[in-house]
């Protein structure tokens, strides 16, 4: 049974939602509902995806799921951006990025349901989900050169993620890739036909929802650490997390599921 809260009420002056949060279970689904608008993202949808983010870590959901109606995300909304002061623009961006990094922070992995369009904004939205699946339909890229603006905040991810080469194609020439592309390069986990996006992303939290939550956020955490830390830190790190594993119930508890899979066999004692 869904329970629905309609994170952007404070924020969204129109008399539509911008942001739906749904509980199914210990999933959480966070969708943007500006349809008409390609779900692109002005500030006030921005402030709403990130309560709607908060809202569900507050819950600690085994998975987030974040989507959009007709198509995922058609960038950063142009109609608010065109009128934007130099302060403005940096409170624009600021928030921006604050609903993403509220998305890489969130203690439990974040699956991105691609349908249509990731452009702009909505590429960035996607690689700080930490999976990904796409329909064969879908577009992506970031047309930011095309109106005069650099690919900013979450775009720091595109080397990471693709590669400085194929970063530096996307962000200087800012031309669409198809989905069989993007999956080529990296920058979307999985491409299923259009029909079956659904299907394939509930196959892949059912997946997750198997496995331990607290390696899962041990790992989550370690992830976003290794993006600002060099090798030697990165591998402490790593050391750390290992540890703090043990601090939990989670390893004996898992590797006996393990072993109960494998019908009776016991692990050989030294």
């Amino acid at each position: 049974m869904y329970q629905s809260v309609f994170a952007s009420g404070r924020y969204d002056s129109g008399p539509m939602s911008c942001v739906r949060l749904d509980f199914e279970g210990d999933v959480a689904r966070i969708t943007l509902t500006r349809r008409s608008r390609a779900n692109a993202l002005d500030s006030a949808t921005t402030a709403a995806l990130r309560e709607a983010v908060g809202e569900s870590a507050a819950t600690r959901p085994r998975v987030v799921v974040i989507s959009g109606e007709g198509v995922f995300c058609g960038g950063a909304d142009l109609r608010e951006m065109e009128g934007l002061d130099p302060a403005g623009a940096e409170r624009f961006i600021r928030g921006l990025h604050e609903a993403l990094l509220a998305i890489r922070e969130h203690p439990a992995p974040v699956v991105a349901e691609v349908r249509g369009a990731a452009l702009g904004a909505g590429l960035e939205l996607l690689v700080s989900c930490d999976l990904s699946v796409a329909g064969d339909d879908a577009i992506f890229g970031m047309p930011e050169p095309h109106v005069g603006l650099p690919s900013v905040i979450e775009a720091a991810l595109l080397p990471h993620v693709v590669g400085l080469v194929r970063a530096r194609e996307l962000l200087f020439l800012g031309d669409p890739i198809d989905a069989a592309e993007a999956a080529r390069i990296g920058l979307v986990g999985e491409v299923v036909p259009a029909a079956d996006l659904e299907t394939a992303v509930n196959a892949k939290v059912e997946r997750l929802q198997k496995l331990s939550p607290e390696a899962l956020a041990l790992q989550k955490r370690l992830i976003g650490r290794w993006l600002n830390l060099p090798l030697d830190q990165a591998v402490e790190a790593g050391v750390s997390a290992f540890r703090a594993a043990y601090g939990t119930d989670a390893p004996k508890r898992e590797m006996q599921k393990f072993w109960r899979r494998r019908k009776g066999i016991e692990p050989t004692r030294e």
